[in-house]
Parts: C-alpha cells; structure tokens; sequence
C-alpha cells in the first residue's frame, strides 16, 4: 500500500469518528421534560406529609420542606447545623453552608421549615446541633448525622417519580425549585437560591427547551 492511499484510509477514519460524535447530545444537556417533578407530584408530597404523626413522618416534612424551598444539594442538606443560623440586617433568617466546590453559601430559611425541623427534633427527643439524624438500632440511642447516601434513600422511599420516570432523589428536586423559579422570578432570582456563580449557569441548566408563546402572540 502506498504512503498516499494509507494517509487517506486514516483520514477518513478521524472523519467517520468525528461524525459519529458529532451527532450525540451535549454533554449535559438536559432531557425535553427536565429533571425534576411536575407541580403534582410536589403537591402530592406537600400533602402527605401535611399532617405527620412518627418521628419518620417529621423528619420526612422538614426535609421536603427545607429542599423545596432552598433548593440546597444533598451534601449541602446533611451538614446543616442549628448553629450556622443567623438574622440578616433586613431580617430574614438565613443559615451559612459549604457550597459545592468548598466557598462560603447563605440560603434563606422561612420560620416554616425552622419549626419543621424543631418539630423533628422535639417529637424524637433529639438533642443535636445538625438538622438531620440517624434513627437509632434496636437497644440503642446513639444518632448520627445522616449522610448524603441516607437522604437519597430517604427520598427514594417516598415512591414517587421525575418527569423522566426516574424514581425521585434529592437533586431531583433541586432541579424542580430551579426551573419553577426560573420561570416565575427569573435567572438572577434562581441564581441566588441555588448558589450559582452567574445566572447564565442557572439559565444553561435550568431553561425549558419549549414555551408557550400563544399568549403574547395576539395579532
């Protein structure tokens, strides 16, 4: 085989690959239907546990509460502490965490999911600094704090599905919180409650690829 004709084979075999790879989605681009779980998904939730009644039932309130309001990711969930709680000069009451890649977050915490969580802890006679704890076994007392891998269970277990038919985990419904407050308040509204560095990784993330124009379309 000639030089000239071997240089072409290789060539076109860079083009074939090249090709094929050219017709995969993004990396990271997000399904149709997003992430996250329809409005009556979250209602169901909101609703079942509306009214607990065992230690798992208040524990389940104050963490769907407390992710569907701040939308925090499951790290960031499980190290909160009662301590890292303080009043802004405007008044709201936020709690200080380690954000992904180890920076400094604030999340606003409603006086909702403050009592949620007290609630846990009082009807479990849990005295503690974190949020959220481990049951304890047969015959024993200690409790630790839950571990991203325990809240992913614990959100598995309420049975429930994304729009993509996946069954529901925490970043779930991060993912939920930021396209619902993309859609009302906006990218710079959504990028403060998730913590992201610009409102263009919130929008990248987080924009429904459909929209329904019909109502501003009145000719």
């Amino acid at each position: 085989m000639s030089e000239n004709t071997a240089k072409i084979i290789e060539l076109n075999s860079i083009l074939k690959k090249s090709k094929g790879k050219s017709q995969r989605p993004p990396v990271g681009e997000s399904p149709i239907f997003g992430k996250g779980m329809t409005d009556e998904v979250m209602r169901e939730l909101k609703e079942r546990f509306s009214l607990p009644i065992t230690e798992e039932d208040y524990r389940n309130k104050a963490i769907f509460l407390l992710i569907s309001k701040t939308g925090l990711r499951a790290k960031e969930t499980v190290s909160l502490r009662f301590s890292g709680i303080f009043k802004a000069p405007s008044g709201e009451n936020l709690i200080q965490y380690v954000r992904k890649g180890g920076k400094k977050g604030y999340s606003v915490l409603s006086e909702e999911i403050i009592t949620a969580v007290k609630a846990y802890h009082n009807i479990a006679d849990i005295i503690s600094d974190h949020f959220f704890l481990s049951r304890p076994k047969r015959h024993q007392k200690t409790r630790t704090p839950i571990t991203t891998r325990s809240l992913q269970r614990i959100v598995n277990s309420w049975n429930v599905k994304t729009c993509i038919g996946r069954t529901a985990h925490p970043h779930a419904i991060r993912h939920t919180v930021g396209q619902k407050l993309l859609e009302k308040a906006g990218s710079i509204a959504a990028q403060k409650v998730l913590g992201h560095s610009t409102p263009i990784t919130t929008s990248k993330f987080y924009t429904k690829p459909y929209f329904d124009g019909s109502s501003y379309l009145e000719w």
